[in-house]
């Protein structure tokens, strides 16, 4: 009689769910017995684990922001918590990619266009690279792709399958200055000295020091991979910042953009980043060309060519370090760019016979990781372009600066099309922020680098979305 009625419990719907209650805490119990406080974690974010997938299968939308703000942090995390937390952005992408097969009125047609294109044969060129004799193995180009070509190509198309609102837009641009500005925020904490646990041992025990305590003064880094990358987000974010406050926009958004400006630019002032210098001298030049107004075109070179006289020919502000951290930057006989000019050389010598490159994953850290006795991985890539030829070989960085090219060229054009003088504010302060990053790619792997590769890989999609956005609203 006890055992019917047992059984007739277990078959209601109370009593199943009983039943799964004590089996959680009996697994529960057996994790934090064995695992201890790895246990404990991943039973709190076992519910996380479980909605954030089905969030994303349900709505692929959500995989783009949750992967932009993961690319802002993603570096910080793995100074407390040793795991690949690069390899969540993989993870998010693709589950918004499995659920577009569930989703019956994908308009797919939207994929039709130059950019989406370029980047799919970009990206199967970087497939074929899989066979490169001179590679690495399949681990070490899995991993070296996913920055190269592998997130462009997911995010590429699901920008520009779902975003064509303009509050998708704003959302971006607003998304993008608040993680920076709280960056800005977390670096002046570093800036004050106070470093925690984690920071000072990636400083220290990691080696870090060398570059980023010079003379006595800490190169901030934030929670960003490093300081180049910290100082040539925050570069990007004032440049874009600046531009928007030039715009036609309500006194608030002006006065947002302002402050996000200015508190950006600090953040780019402490990281002692030389190389970020060139994204708001190239940036700014790109929108001032695009702009198409030759006389705010005439005052913005004369501005920039007295700041470049200032920095060049004279000694005014070199009492402050990151003025003359930016100084150096400008002389032809700086030993950092004598190294450099060497590593092209040796470079140059080994892809002679090889028109195809030494293989993805084989220079840099991965090619350290993988291969650390070898040439590639022991001479420093230091360029994103050089990074590209010297895995890619003179085909690869051929078709890569011709698409980026074919980028600029078609969102100069863009920019002279939008009749919305908000919208347009918006396509030419993206347009001088990616001109700004492409440029100062040549002196760091700033493109590729989180977040400011995910950064592009959502701005040059929304760059051409603008326009669409523009003849939904004048239709």
């Amino acid at each position: 009689m006890i055992n019917i009625r047992i059984s007739e419990s277990l078959n209601t719907g109370k009593g199943k769910l009983r039943l799964w209650i004590i089996v959680f805490l009996c697994l529960s119990v057996l994790l934090v017995s064995f695992l201890e406080l790895q246990g404990i974690i991943f039973l709190i974010s076992l519910p996380l684990l479980i909605f954030i997938p089905a969030t994303l299968i349900k709505k692929p939308k959500q995989a783009i922001w949750f992967s932009f703000v993961m690319a802002f942090f993603i570096s910080g995390f793995s100074r407390y918590i040793s795991i690949p937390w690069g390899l969540s952005i993989d993870i998010i992408l693709f589950l918004a990619w499995i659920g577009l097969a569930f989703h019956k009125n994908v308009k797919w047609k939207r994929l039709n266009n130059d950019i989406f294109i370029l980047s799919l044969i970009w990206f199967g060129y970087i497939c074929i690279e899989f066979i490169n004799p001179n590679g690495n193995g399949a681990l070490a180009w899995f991993y070296a792709m996913r920055g190269i070509g592998f997130y462009q190509i997911l995010s590429f198309g699901i920008v520009f399958l779902f975003f064509d609102e303009k509050r998708d837009l704003e959302k971006f641009i607003y998304l993008l200055i608040a993680l920076s500005i709280l960056g800005t925020i977390w670096g002046f904490k570093q800036q004050l000295g106070f470093l925690d646990f984690a920071e000072n041992h990636w400083l220290f025990a990691e080696n870090h020091q060398d570059e980023h305590i010079l003379h006595g003064v800490l190169r901030v880094f934030s929670f960003y991979s490093d300081a180049g990358q910290f100082g040539a987000n925050q570069a990007m974010v004032s440049l874009l910042c600046s531009v928007l406050f030039l715009g036609p926009h309500s006194f608030f958004k002006k006065s947002i953009f302002l402050i996000a400006a200015l508190v950006c630019f600090l953040g780019f002032a402490i990281s002692g980043t030389r190389g970020a210098l060139a994204i708001p001298a190239f940036g700014g030049l790109f929108y001032l060309i695009a702009s198409r107004n030759f006389k705010v075109l005439f005052s913005g070179i004369i501005f920039f060519l007295l700041i470049f006289l200032i920095l060049k020919y004279t000694f005014m502000f070199q009492g402050i370090e990151q003025v003359r951290r930016m100084r150096s930057a400008l002389d032809p006989n700086n030993p950092s760019l004598m190294v450099r000019l060497q590593n092209q050389k040796v470079f140059g010598e080994y892809l002679a016979d090889k028109p195809f490159g030494g293989g993805i994953g084989t220079a840099g850290y991965w090619g350290f990781r993988f291969n650390p006795g070898s040439l590639m991985a022991n001479t420093a890539t230091d360029s994103w372009y050089v990074k590209i030829w010297a895995e890619t070989g003179i085909v690869g960085i051929t078709f890569h600066i011709a698409t980026l090219m074919y980028i600029m060229a078609m969102g100069f054009k863009v920019t002279g099309n939008i009749k919305s003088q908000n919208l347009r504010s918006y396509a030419l302060a993206l347009y001088a922020a990616i001109g700004g990053v492409l440029f100062s790619s040549y002196g760091n792997q700033v493109f590729g680098q989180m977040p400011t590769g995910m950064i592009m890989n959502l701005a040059i999609p929304f760059l051409f979305i603008i326009h669409k956005i523009d003849q939904k609203e004048n239709s």
